[in-house]
């Protein structure tokens, strides 16, 4: 698949065309999204070469960085065109931090990756991740100021009955949990106290390594105050000696109010709202909506949905690979890192909470809850596009693409649910096929060639190394 097709659709589509020529920054966000599981995979079966080819392209998006500022230092990433960044939203000129977060996220974990094998390094893969650790912290540095850090520590303070409306204030997003992902990947690079790589002292000054050094504790003092644990219901297939046999969640009640899961408690058939085009026949909408939102009710245990959920494989993994790495040079101790059965705990609720007890033919509810709501509902970006929502089950296709499978070292069943699915995908008979069209449409035919290779790329990276024969 990589040498086939997907090196070339990377390099050419998402780093040359829209990165390098239209300054389109998403194209970091979809370069981490369709790369992390096959950096993960090259990492446990210690693929140096496939890790040094990606870090060849990571390397060419290091070129569209343009010069920070004396009020802003550090290079960045700009958004100058695209669909997603616009005035309305304003995106456009901007620095997008989710973009840029989520690929140095890859990127960090690509380099230390490098630096930790086995193999002798070529002098590009040096070069490679000296730069990374170097950019890594120019990025944590200009995110984690005086103000950033107050702000972090005001939120860790707050419960969920604090959120009184739909705004995304107190949340713990995406962005603190890659910041902290970074942090963990830069740490094992220093780790190493190898000149020529990097080492904390020739990346950052004094007084910027204190900062550091208070920021990814706030960063995990943040963590730990969101995450939530859980007794699952008797009979669910979690392992009792992992966590306990406890469930974990993230930010569980925060989103409650939040426009993309304000139908999280309705599970009907029935699209909530209707795309049609506008009766004066032009590029604009009209939104019929059919269940208003004012008749479902509120479900308190809304938190993070499972396909933005993946985040946390990539997280957990960094965090347990690098702990060693961040004791040491953050001077951390074990109290103030998340517990060691945290990711076993998030395993449990996939299978307790969220999977929906089929082996044969495995689904997994939109939220991380468990609940099976309608998601994103309307769902309004800033582009002028028009999304009626996800529906129930509408979102298991983050199973096989989102590297969960991974988790199968933790519970066996995930690892079984993987391997079922992909015998499922590789079917060619109709029940097999109509339930890949309705469920997990990106594995088959009909989401188009590329849909399918990249989905099947992420998917075939997760089993890889994982799961048994």
């Amino acid at each position: 698949m990589w040498d086939a097709d997907v090196r070339n659709y990377l390099q050419r589509q998402l780093l040359h065309d829209r990165l390098l020529q239209q300054g389109d920054v998403y194209a970091l966000y979809d370069f981490q999204t369709f790369t992390h599981n096959a950096v993960s995979m090259a990492r446990r079966c210690g693929r140096v070469d496939r890790l040094s080819e990606i870090a060849m392209l990571v390397d060419e998006a290091y070129q569209a960085m343009e010069p920070g500022t004396t009020r802003s230092p550090g290079r960045k990433w700009i958004c100058r065109g695209g669909s997603i960044c616009t005035e309305k939203n304003h995106l456009l000129n901007a620095e997008v931090m989710l973009t840029s977060v989520q690929f140095l996220g890859l990127a960090s974990s690509l380099a230390n990756a490098l630096a930790v094998s086995a193999r002798p390094l070529s002098r590009r893969d040096r070069v490679f991740v000296r730069d990374t650790a170097r950019i890594a912290a120019e990025h944590l540095l200009r995110w984690g100021n005086d103000e950033a850090i107050k702000r972090i520590e005001v939120n860790t303070g707050t419960g969920p009955e604090q959120v009184k409306d739909g705004g995304s204030e107190l949340f713990f997003t995406d962005k603190p949990l890659w910041q902290i992902t970074i942090y963990a990947e830069v740490a094992g690079i220093w780790y190493r106290k190898d000149p020529s790589l990097a080492t904390m002292d020739n990346t950052v000054e004094r007084t910027e390594d204190a900062r550091m050094r208070r920021h990814v504790r706030t960063l995990l003092r943040f963590f730990s105050a969101r995450v939530s644990y859980h007794t699952p219901g008797k009979g669910k297939p979690v392992h009792a000696k992992a966590a306990h046999g406890k469930a974990a969640d993230l930010d569980r009640g925060y989103w409650r109010h939040y426009a993309d899961g304000r139908y999280a408690a309705y599970e009907g058939a029935q699209k909530p709202v209707v795309c049609s085009a506008a009766d004066d026949g032009g590029k604009d909408f009209r939104l019929d909506v059919r269940v208003p939102a004012e008749s479902v009710p509120r479900r308190k245990d809304t938190g993070w949905d499972i396909s933005h959920a993946r985040r946390l494989v990539h997280a957990l993994d960094a965090l347990e690979l690098n702990r060693a790495a961040m004791k040491a040079v953050y001077a951390l101790d074990d109290t103030q890192l998340p517990p060691t059965g945290l990711a076993a705990a998030f395993a449990n609720a996939l299978v307790a909470d969220i999977w929906n007890g089929d082996t044969e033919r495995p689904l997994f509810s939109n939220y991380w809850s468990g609940a099976n709501g309608w998601y994103r509902v309307a769902y309004d970006n800033g582009t002028g596009q028009c999304v009626e929502g996800t529906p129930p089950y509408g979102l298991s296709n983050a199973f096989p693409t989102g590297g969960y499978v991974t988790w199968a070292r933790y519970n066996p069943v995930i690892g079984l649910l993987g391997k079922n699915l992909y015998a499922l995908a590789n079917r060619s008979d109709a029940q097999a096929r109509d339930f890949i069209d309705r469920y997990y449409r990106p594995l088959g035919p009909v989401s188009g060639a590329q849909g399918r290779m990249l989905s099947r790329f992420m998917f075939v990276s997760s089993l890889a190394g994982s799961v048994g024969e």
